[in-house]
C-alpha cells in the first residue's frame, strides 16, 4: 500500500505491508513562490515531479515492483486552489493556504450576518 502526504514544503510518500506496517518513506521538497508580497502560490507539475521522485525511491528502498501496489491514500495541505481548464491543465500557480491576498476581502465577508455562512 502507498501513503502520500503532499504538504506544504515537500510530499512524503510511505508504502506499507497489507497490515498496515511501514516498509519505508522518501520525501522530495517543491518550492514556495512569494510573487508578492502576502502571497505563497506553488507550481502542480512542481507538486507531481516530486510525487514522481519520492515514489520511486520508496520503491526502490522497499525492493518492491510497482505492480505490488494495492492500494493508495492521499492526503495535502487545505485551502489550496488550482484554477484549470476543461482538461484538467493547470492554468496558473497554485494558491496555497498561507497567501493572504484577499485578506480584505475575507474580512469584509467575515461581517456579512448570513445563515449559509454558519454552516462548516
Amino acid at each position: 500500500m502507498l501513503g502520500v502526504d503532499f504538504g506544504t514544503e515537500s510530499v512524503r510518500v510511505g508504502i506499507f505491508d497489507l497490515n498496515g506496517r511501514p516498509l519505508t518513506f522518501a520525501s522530495e521538497p517543491y518550492p514556495l513562490y512569494h510573487p508578492h508580497p502576502g502571497w505563497a502560490e506553488q507550481k502542480p507539475d512542481e507538486w507531481w515531479q516530486a510525487f514522481v521522485a519520492a515514489t520511486r525511491r520508496a520503491l526502490a528502498q522497499s525492493n518492491a515492483p510497482g505492480d505490488a501496489i494495492v492500494g493508495l491514500g492521499a492526503d495535502c495541505t487545505s485551502c489550496t486552489v488550482v484554477l484549470m481548464d476543461e482538461a484538467f491543465t493547470p492554468l496558473r500557480p497554485a494558491i496555497i493556504w498561507m497567501d493572504v491576498r484577499a485578506a480584505d476581502q475575507a474580512n469584509r465577508i467575515a461581517q456579512i450576518d448570513d445563515p449559509a455562512r454558519k454552516y462548516n
